[in-house]
């Protein structure tokens, strides 16, 4: 993403990065690309260049994973969840294609995005880790947020000795 940081401020280069959204206007992007090894053809990298093109301001590395900065317009917007469990879906082949529309909406909605992470995400899609890693931010987070009521806790035995190993409990 440093590599993109020189076209912040260009306007008519932002334009072109943002053509890597539609084939028709890709090639007007690889120029712009050509500086970074192996960007010019890969589906990743182009998409991800053409998202932060949208809004260069909205990248954060604050921002966690996909599967965080959705979590946080499911609340609000149901749909995303639906959106979210189809990208889940996707093959390596297809990720890049899907996720464009997706990131476009959370950024509508004022969602910052870690395209950097984004990025590593996607040139990594064909292992399961970075789908459960997703999931797990999605879904997961709200666990982890949540914590046990003191309330709820059965504290009148709080007092009695613990079991050892090999002895049954009360």
């Amino acid at each position: 993403m440093a590599f993109l940081q020189q076209y912040r401020n260009d306007r008519g280069a932002l334009a072109n990065l943002r053509g890597a959204l539609s084939e028709s206007r890709l090639p007007r992007a690889w120029p712009l690309l050509g500086g970074f090894p192996n960007a010019i053809g890969d589906r990743a990298y182009e998409t991800v260049a053409a998202l932060w093109a949208i809004d260069p301001e909205a990248d954060t590395l604050a921002a966690g994973n996909l599967g965080d900065t959705l979590r946080h317009l499911v609340k609000e917007h149901n749909s995303f969840e639906l959106r979210f469990k189809r990208l889940l879906t996707c093959d390596a082949a297809e990720i890049a294609e899907r996720v464009g529309p997706v990131v476009r909406a959370a950024l509508a909605k004022g969602q910052r995005v870690n395209y950097t992470r984004l990025l590593s995400d996607l040139l990594w899609w064909k292992y399961e880790r970075v789908k459960i890693e997703w999931a797990t931010a999605f879904w997961g987070a709200a666990e982890a947020e949540a914590s046990i009521n003191p309330e709820l806790l059965d504290t009148e035995d709080a007092g009695a000795p613990q079991p050892t190993a090999g002895e049954a409990a009360p």
